[in-house]
């Protein structure tokens, strides 16, 4: 029975030492595990500042070659406008002593048609507001444009003004509005026979004059102006000595699109040469770092890999030599040294007891 005891206690301590190694082994392969992730996670945090660094320092290097060409495009661009504009103050200049040029005899003209038609009222004693369009639109009455000024002035003075002074009465009365209108008749009307006996009834043939010399000045004022409209539409500039601006034009837009081209070829080269170089560089700056990680990844891979399958044929051993005939309820080195101490002790003949005891002493 002593011989029986020391081998089943051989057999349980057998059991116990590969429950221990096989614990060991699983929390290596916990442990392998675990590290084999962590370089993982560090391998791909490499690996993205990479590709971070290296889209951070080709777009910042391309938004700089892209910003210097862009100054200058916006220099040569104002320098552009202000030529421009240089050249447009020329052209007026140009035009406007043309067309002093062009009207200076109709001037003159009307500035002896002008001195004559002062005269000619100063010596008959006539007052200035007689030399104007609206005293012959209202007393010597001939053009479309007369009629109009006439109707129009007729009513404001016999409908706007006594309307509006009729109102503006806190408390208006038919009666009122007649009294107003009979005022506003002799006011008026008063003033315009006045007006007309003093002015235009002994001095027709001189307003007569008047209008004639007025008539010859508007003639004058629409030739001129049909002179300058002339001008203004003519599209040929050749007189106005324009060459040496155009020649300027001509030379910063030449430049802007000799910059155009040089920005094109700049980013051409950027993206196809420049932009390698720098991905390039970048990437040997963390080549020895990445490739470290990379290595310790491969390794604990293949460590990883060994201890699973070393791990899977002692779990497979130890279930066959073992937990077939201990039961996997009692597979822990603690429940294995209390039933080695049972056999010990003495207090069970087989295993199925010794499992019953120390389960009678658990409850």
């Amino acid at each position: 029975m002593k011989e029986e005891h020391a081998a089943l206690v051989d057999f349980l301590d057998a059991a116990k030492q590969s429950v221990i190694e096989l614990d060991a082994l699983q929390r290596n392969v916990n442990a392998v595990e675990i590290e084999g992730k962590k370089c993982e996670k560090a391998l791909s945090a490499e690996r993205k500042a990479v590709a971070d660094q290296v889209a951070l320092t080709v777009k910042r290097r391309k938004e700089e070659i892209t910003a210097a060409y862009d100054r200058e495009l916006r220099n040569d661009q104002e320098k552009l406008r202000k030529a421009r504009a240089k050249r447009e103050k020329a052209k007026s200049r140009g035009m406007k002593a043309r067309i002093e040029e062009e009207t200076a005899e109709l001037n003159e003209e009307n500035r002896q048609l002008r001195t004559r038609l002062t005269t000619l009222f100063k010596q008959n004693h006539l007052p200035g507001f007689c030399n104007t369009s609206l005293y012959y639109a209202l007393f010597l009455t001939r053009s479309p444009k007369d009629f109009m000024v006439l109707l129009i002035t007729i009513l404001i003075c016999f409908l706007g003004i006594p309307l509006g002074i009729y109102f503006a009465l806190p408390e208006g009365e038919a009666l009122h509005l007649a009294v107003i209108y009979l005022a506003d008749i002799i006011v008026f009307v008063g003033l315009y026979v006045t007006i007309a006996n003093r002015t235009k009834i002994d001095n027709i043939g001189v307003l007569r004059e008047g209008r004639k010399l007025r008539m010859m000045i508007g003639a004058n004022e629409r030739k001129m102006k049909a002179i300058k409209n002339s001008i203004e539409k003519d599209r040929n500039e050749d007189v106005y000595d324009l060459e040496k601006y155009d020649d300027e034009i001509q030379e910063i837009e030449e430049d802007l699109r000799n910059i155009a081209s040089r920005k094109e070829d700049a980013l051409y080269v950027f993206e196809n040469d420049t932009a390698l170089i720098l991905t390039r560089e970048i990437k040997q700056d963390y080549q020895g770092r990445i490739e470290e990680l990379a290595e310790r990844k491969t390794q604990y891979e293949r460590e990883y890999k060994e201890l699973s399958s070393q791990l899977k044929t002692m779990t497979i051993n130890v279930t066959d030599e073992y937990e077939s005939r201990i039961g996997r309820e009692f597979m822990s080195p603690d429940k294995l040294e209390a039933l080695i101490r049972i056999f010990e002790e003495e207090k069970a003949d087989s295993l199925s007891e010794a499992q019953e005891l120390y389960r009678n002493k658990l409850n």
